[in-house]
């Protein structure tokens, strides 16, 4: 019996490749959003140490050019915070696509996987039915020669 051949290989390979580019892009698309979620926590800290700084310098009084700075750099690391989050959300959005993306590829690749594994499982089957055929010809060749034989005295 000739050797188990799968046809469609080279596109269950070509699945398999394209999965793991899948995953490799998923798992990149989750490293750039933990990346957007740190600097938006290190931007929240940088506002509120400002806002601890603005509080103080009130406290002590001063010149208004001193307050304004203050007041202005809360203001902008504020809008900081408001960029980064804007970030994090189109992070969200990539990991989304490339979880969906990954989920198809991996889709496609177990449809191929189990095509293969019930050609396999029809191959150990007609192998199988084969090997039987062989054997009860083979049981009914010793039967017929049993027959053939004259009875020892």
């Amino acid at each position: 019996m000739p050797e188990f051949r799968f046809r469609a290989a080279a596109a269950l390979d070509l699945r398999r490749q394209q999965e793991n580019t899948a995953a490799t892009a998923l798992a990149a698309a989750e490293a750039a959003l933990r990346a957007a979620e740190a600097r938006v926590t290190e931007a929240e800290a940088s506002r509120q140490q400002a806002q601890a700084q603005q509080v103080q310098a009130e406290r002590r009084g001063g010149d208004i050019g001193a307050l304004t700075w203050h007041r202005n750099w809360v203001h902008r690391l504020a809008h900081e915070i408001e960029l980064q989050q804007e970030a994090c959300a189109r992070r969200v959005e990539r990991v989304r696509g490339a979880e969906v993306a990954w989920r198809e590829a991996r889709r496609k690749r177990l449809a191929l996987e189990r095509m293969r594994e019930r050609a396999l499982r029809r191959f150990t089957d007609e192998e199988r039915r084969q090997e039987m055929k062989v054997i009860d010809e083979l049981a009914r060749l010793r039967f017929l020669m049993a027959d053939d034989q004259p009875p020892s005295s």
